[in-house]
């Protein structure tokens, strides 16, 4: 503002940019706050703040957008998105494309290789790049296993954490008891006696991770018989809220099933947030969870995402998720995003993590004791690059007369590492060429006349013909099972030649040696 400039917030999803639009509006006020979303444009133009997702600025840096030369700093929140395989090429595809000018503040909770990241944004940029780091957490978060309407602690402390074994194993006895008597422990009753259960102890609000929006839904239904807005003050608001929100569509719209399922859910204090949710109904969902007049969200991962919702409570349905390809493990990068909506600053003095013993996707398994402690402890994953070219990226950089699909290649965070060896390597090649240099002409003996390069050739094609004569070998091996007998010595092709070794073993599938360099002081 005071230089007259603009500056741009991007983030992963556009429920956090929706978010952070109303934040910063109420902050800095409604002129100065823009939003660009595939959904909506709110004041794109004048606005000294626009809030988008990164793949927005994407577009804008390859229409090369007037907007981008007022552009003084770009804010990148949950910058570890560039593990993500599908659209982390598209971060990084931003910071290599952003004018010199723009000045970068990147955000995140889970990104243990953080210096090695600098360094690429640093080289890329051609600027010193800032560390700025924290382990301490306002509030600290407290996890436990349930089972029955009972709470397992797992971890012991807020920082220095230790696994408790004796709670993990005195959890698994209940459930091998509750499994031989064949209660319930899975699917929607467990759903509903937690909550019954959270409200009894005051943990609510609380937030239920699904890794499907066909199980939200269920769930939703499940919890049909519950209303968590006790009093008639938290109806009238609700109702009075979503009258509101719901006028500004069309007559048609007004009547659509979605919005009263949602709308009596609301009342009660539930609700469900993932993508399949049309976006006036998500932002009502967020702005309610916001204020406390839902009790109960049921959501997938994406209202993780830096959200600033937080809850009393986060449940974890089920340690398995769908990546698109197979069924996996939660990584312990995802399970500390989506824990740390537990807890409220300034309400709480800690967060609460519940994972169900016997998960609600109905497995009805007991998660094992080394798979809870590297979630739960383990580091989070690496910041790995996911660049690749895509047929967008090359139409796109045509535009561009300073940037071309090589350079861009050069440097992406993959290449960051040998683009870093570069000079060095430079410099010992012309070592090696001074030396090369220095050496005095010497004729070959074996055959007057001859040159390197014919040599190498000979070498090369030398070799090729040993690996087909071995590998017929090998093919056939049961007719040639009376060439290997052991204490026979076999002469192995190695890089710097043939290899004496002996054979110690053989049978029908392989033979086993043992070089001699190998065999010296072995008794056999």
């Amino acid at each position: 503002q005071k230089h007259l400039t603009k500056a741009i917030y991007t983030s992963p999803i556009k429920a956090l940019s929706n978010q952070k639009f109303r934040d910063f509006r109420d902050t800095f006020g409604a002129e100065e706050v823009g939003l660009v979303t595939g959904d909506v444009q709110i004041n794109p133009n004048a606005a000294s703040c626009l809030i988008m997702t990164t793949e927005i600025l994407r577009s804008m840096l390859y229409r090369d957008s007037e907007v981008l030369r007022q552009v003084e700093w770009v804010i990148f929140d949950e910058v570890h998105y560039v593990n993500d395989s599908e659209r982390g090429v598209v971060w990084e595809e931003v910071i290599i494309m952003l004018p010199k000018h723009v000045r970068l503040v990147l955000l995140s909770a889970t990104t243990p290789n953080t210096f090695e990241f600098a360094d690429w944004v640093g080289r890329t940029r051609g600027e010193m790049v800032y560390v700025i780091t924290t382990l301490f957490r306002p509030v600290p978060l407290e996890h436990f296993l349930y089972i029955n309407k009972e709470l397992f602690k797992l971890v012991e402390g807020a920082h220095n954490r230790e696994w408790r074994e004796e709670n993990y194993k005195a959890a698994q006895k209940k459930f091998e008891a509750l499994k031989t008597s064949k209660q319930p422990f899975i699917g929607a009753s467990v759903l509903v006696d937690l909550v019954y259960f959270l409200r009894k102890r005051s943990l609510l609000p609380c937030v239920v991770f699904s890794f499907s929006r066909k199980k939200c839904e269920e769930w939703a239904d499940a919890l049909l018989g519950l209303d968590l807005n006790e009093s008639a003050v938290e109806h009238a608001q609700v109702h009075q809220f979503v009258s509101m929100a719901v006028s500004r569509l069309s007559p048609e719209d007004r009547d659509l099933p979605q919005l009263h399922r949602m709308a009596e859910m609301l009342k009660r204090g539930i609700a469900v947030h993932h993508s399949g949710l049309l976006p006036i109904m998500k932002e009502c969902v967020e702005i309610l969870f916001s204020r406390g007049l839902v009790k109960v969200l049921l959501a997938t991962e994406t209202f993780a995402m830096g959200i600033n919702m937080p809850a009393r409570t986060v449940v974890f349905s089920s340690v398995k998720k769908h990546d698109g390809t197979t069924f996996r493990l939660l990584q312990p990068g995802e399970y500390t995003q989506m824990a740390g909506r537990a807890g409220r600053r300034g309400k709480d003095t800690v967060g609460t993590v519940i994972l169900l013993g016997g998960s609600l996707d109905g497995s009805g398994e007991m998660t094992s004791a080394l798979t809870l402690q590297s979630m739960l402890l383990g580091q989070p994953t690496k910041l790995k690059s996911q660049f690749r070219v895509t047929f967008g990226m090359i139409l796109g950089l045509l535009r561009f007369e300073t940037l071309q699909v090589e350079e861009m290649l050069k440097r992406s965070f993959s290449e960051n590492a040998s683009q870093k060896l570069k000079p060095e390597q430079e410099e010992h090649l012309k070592r090696v060429a001074r030396e090369m240099e220095a050496c005095p002409d010497v004729d070959c003996p074996v055959c007057i006349g001859c040159d390197l390069q014919s040599l190498t050739e000979l070498s090369i094609k030398i070799r090729s013909i040993n690996a087909v004569l071995f590998k017929r070998v090998m093919n056939d091996f049961n007719s040639k099972m009376r060439y290997f007998e052991p204490g026979k010595i076999l002469l192995i092709d190695g890089p710097l030649g043939a290899i004496p070794a002996l054979i110690l073993k053989v049978n029908k599938e392989k033979c086993s040696v043992m070089t001699l360099k190998q065999a010296q002081g072995t008794k056999c």
